[in-house]
């Protein structure tokens, strides 16, 4: 039974490359999108409140970092499991598999409010968030995880539609949501004077609304997303949605602890950082936002390649499957190398849309952004590129393996190397998270020759 829509041209017809770069295009602007909402809180929170609340939105953003990347990474297994069933042909298979990781989705919200509710405090005092700000960083937490519903259901109605070759779809989503986040942040900040508590009370509603529209989207464009409720009321189809739920778990749980390791080494790093002072903190907190966007084009481009590779792998097409990984390796290093080249010429332009800052934190933050926003980039686009692949192709693991190579050895492990025993400081932990991404991309592209060397026709 064929599956296409109207809004869905095929990935599995037409030049790869051709296809895999008008289906990342989108997708890169949708995750810039839903990233832009901590920039403009962090953007608003700094001219309005001031250092304190700069200091507590950057800390806190972390751990909402890493709570977006889980819900990201775990919907990436309803992206594959779909994807799949979408190269089969498979309507059915497709319906039950939404099912299962709206399910997903909901217990990992609830997993997300139990946790960051009760550790946000403990988390920051270890942290060593400056006592100013800390009643302020534990609230932007408290406030996020608590509304963590609709950020799983936004990410699973959008991994939905990629896995359809749909990425205006998710655009159109991410675009509404940043509107709303950024209307309602001038409101609450600034109309209401709610502060930080106000920039996460923007987020949580605003993700709050893509997710209703998200799902009302999917459920528009393609049949496969409807009647979902029935598979509640027969024992066999429940059972079938709990075997597709397992597959969702076994793609998705592999590439969510990925996010959360690699993120989490973030925390580590931003706890030593913050031991330099708030200066250093908050410098550091401004860079690691302005790399972090820089680097999201990678995460556009690499939902792409898990999408197309799931569905060429889905129907048994391994050569286009291979020229999608090529083509979106090609095209990640290319846009990235790009961003970063546009930060190196835009650095104190980029710093100083946080608010004014003395010249101590403009000079701390340019010189993060000159070390992390450099030939690094390379590594870092062809990281994720190659995960993506190893993802869609049956090697979840690989990735995750790959991001605790990224998170400790590399990240971790030498920035303690650096800034202690050689005694290079805040410079020496800049340096290691430049230094992370380039082991790993090296075992991708081992991994990418050996897939290809194994399932590609002599």
């Amino acid at each position: 039974m064929s599956v296409s829509t109207d809004h869905t041209p095929s990935l599995l017809e037409g030049s790869a490359p051709k296809r895999l770069a008008a289906f990342s295009a989108p997708l890169v602007a949708a995750n810039l999108l839903q990233y832009a909402y901590q920039f403009v809180d962090m953007g608003v929170v700094g001219n309005v409140v001031g250092e304190t609340g700069l200091v507590a939105v950057s800390n806190a953003s972390t751990i909402v970092f890493i709570i977006s990347s889980i819900a990201i990474g775990l919907m990436s297994g309803c992206t594959v499991a779909v994807g799949n069933r979408v190269g089969a042909r498979d309507e059915q298979g497709q319906r039950r598999t939404f099912a299962a990781s709206l399910g997903v989705a909901l217990l990992g919200a609830a997993a997300i409010t139990l946790a960051g509710t009760t550790l946000a405090h403990p988390i920051f005092s270890l942290m060593g968030v400056p006592g100013t700000s800390l009643a302020q960083t534990v609230a932007y937490l408290e406030v996020v995880s608590l509304g963590s519903v609709g950020l799983f259901l936004l990410n699973a109605a959008c991994a939905f539609l990629r896995a359809q070759g749909d990425s205006v779809g998710p655009l159109a989503i991410m675009a509404f949501s940043a509107a709303a986040n950024v209307i309602l942040d001038f409101i609450l900040i600034v109309g209401f004077g709610l502060g930080v508590v106000g920039a996460a009370i923007a987020t949580v509603s605003a993700q709050g609304a893509g997710a209703v529209f998200a799902l009302w989207l999917a459920r528009r464009r393609h049949p496969s997303a409807r009647d979902l409720f029935r598979f509640v009321r027969d024992a066999q189809e429940r059972a079938e949605v709990l075997t597709s739920a397992r597959y969702v778990l076994r793609v998705g749980v592999p590439m969510a602890v990925q996010q959360a390791v690699i993120n989490l080494s973030y925390v580590f790093v931003t706890a030593w950082l913050n031991s330099y002072g708030p200066t250093i903190a908050a410098a550091s907190g401004v860079g690691l936002k302005i790399s972090t966007i820089a680097g999201l084009p990678c995460w556009g481009i690499g939902q792409a390649i898990s999408a197309s590779v799931s569905q060429s792998i889905g129907a048994e097409m391994s050569n286009r499957a291979v020229a999608f990984a090529r083509s979106g390796l090609l095209v990640s290093i290319v846009v990235t190398a790009g961003i970063q080249i546009a930060v190196q010429f835009g650095a104190e332009w980029l710093v100083s849309l946080f608010g004014e800052s003395g010249k101590d934190l403009t000079e701390a933050a340019v010189l993060y952004l000159r070390i992390t926003c450099s030939v690094n980039g390379i590594f870092y686009a062809s990281m994720y590129a190659l995960d993506s692949f190893a993802l869609a192709s049956g090697a979840p693991k690989l990735a995750l393996a790959n991001s605790l190579i990224d998170a400790f050895v590399m990240r971790a492990g030498l920035a303690w190397l650096l800034s202690v025993p050689l005694g290079c400081g805040f410079i020496g932990i800049y340096a290691a998270q430049a230094a992370a991404p380039v082991l790993p991309a090296i075992i991708g592209f081992a991994y990418l020759r050996l897939w290809s060397k194994r399932n590609l026709p002599e």
